[in-house]
């Protein structure tokens, strides 16, 4: 008998295909790509002399470090391109061979599947990828999830491998018990129509603020009846006008930046995110002993007028969408808990959160013009994808926020202004 799983997934995951060579900015470049065993053998096992030819050119087998996963790797071409991509876009292995051909890696990508209650796998889509992107914000007018059971297929590469988890190094532990209330009452803020992005944004920084005090104090049991009542206030509008009342620094602003401009500095000038690299060049400066870029005060007020100017008003033309991407976030992520194995705490967790948002507003601000805001705002949240892919943001985080001792709620509250 077939094992049996429980699945719960975003309801736009089932409508996703590769689009292939209509796709204006696909997975084929700049990523390493790894290819399994069994279809190692399968492409070296083809008669073809081109397709042969072609293999000998860009499969290069993994000799002292390869796994029956990471058996052998694709050459990437001068401009980037993987080997196996033609002129158009199109793959030659699909070409030649058909569908069922492609690797595990390409099979899979841009599927992901985790586990946060056991014996339930949440499958999800790396926004990393265009298509996937488009479907999470704009197939719906919110995101809805569903849930369905069916038998696990030892031969699918998606059923094979591993969940993340939310224990050390990504493995699947049980949540604590507090975990599904504090997870749902995040999701439910960032739903919450009655205020603005930033202010649902903030009152989750708020509540998790509350959670780690719970926590300190031994009272974990209490934190399911916090949420609620949290929950209850807020949809009640007790959180109304929230930021009005904060009295605003330009200093504290500028030091709250310095957060989201080093991952900003960090990954763009990495392949997948160098159309980042023209914008910001010329407001940075190169360290002389070190190599690496620093953001001044000149820099981080152009930025910081550049996501207001341009970027604030596509994310409130385009708020739907722009919810739909951080309740996409916040369950492919496992959030709140995404980094509590690496030692931040919840509070940690909301200024991660608020940082997706101020980086989600400068690369609007930064990014090439695009046919129109919907293709601009697609275009941004990959950006954002790729940059988080290639950053350590929980490690990034603590050492800044340490450097310019910002309280964590004014820090999250000046990257949402």
């Amino acid at each position: 008998m077939r094992q049996e799983v429980e699945i719960l997934q975003p309801a736009f995951y089932e409508k996703f295909a590769c689009i292939g060579p209509s796709c204006t900015d696909n997975c084929c470049h700049t990523w390493e790509i790894n290819i399994d065993k069994e279809h190692y053998l399968l492409y070296k096992a083809q008669q073809d002399p081109s397709f042969r030819s072609l293999c000998a050119r860009v499969v290069h087998r993994r000799k002292k470090d390869g796994t029956p996963e990471q058996f052998a790797s694709l050459a990437l071409d001068e401009d980037g391109r993987c080997g196996f991509q033609d002129p158009d876009g199109g793959c030659r292995v699909i070409r030649a061979l058909g569908p069922q051909a492609l690797s595990h890696t390409c099979t899979l990508y841009p599927r992901r599947k985790a586990q946060f209650l056991p014996g339930i796998w949440e499958l999800s889509l790396s926004l990393s990828c265009t298509e996937a992107a488009r479907l999470a914000l704009f197939s719906q007018e919110k995101t809805e999830f569903v849930s369905r059971t069916r038998s696990v297929d030892p031969h699918d590469p998606l059923d094979a491998m591993p969940p993340l988890g939310i224990g050390p190094g990504g493995k699947p532990v049980a949540p604590p018990v507090y975990g599904s209330p504090l997870r749902q009452a995040c999701l439910e803020l960032i739903r919450c129509r009655d205020y603005q992005l930033p202010e649902r944004i903030l009152a989750v920084g708020l509540l998790l603020r509350r959670v780690d005090r719970l926590l300190k104090d031994g009272r974990d049991g209490e934190i399911p009846a916090m949420c609620a009542g949290f929950l209850t206030s807020v949809q009640k509008g007790e959180f109304q006008g929230f930021f009005q009342r904060l009295e605003y620094h330009p200093e504290a602003h500028q030091a709250a930046m310095r957060l989201p401009v080093a991952h900003l500095l960090g990954g763009a000038r990495k392949p997948v995110l160098r159309h980042l690299w023209q914008a910001l060049e010329p407001w940075c400066a190169a360290d002389p002993a070190t190599g690496e870029y620093q953001a001044g005060r000149e820099a981080l007020d152009f930025l910081i007028k550049a996501g207001k100017e341009k970027g604030d008003p596509i994310l409130e033309s385009l708020a739907t969408a722009a919810q739909n991407y951080f309740v996409s976030y916040l369950f492919s992520s496992m959030f709140p808990f995404l980094y509590r194995a690496e030692g931040l705490s919840f509070e940690h967790n909301g200024i991660l959160l608020a940082e997706q948002y101020a980086l989600l507003r400068l690369l609007l601000a930064l990014a090439p013009q695009a046919p129109c805001p919907e293709d601009q705002l697609i275009q941004a949240v990959v950006s954002l994808a790729r940059l988080s892919q290639h950053s350590d943001l929980g490690g990034d985080l603590l050492r800044l926020t340490r450097a310019v001792q910002l309280d964590g709620l004014a820090h999250a509250a000046y990257l949402l202004r």
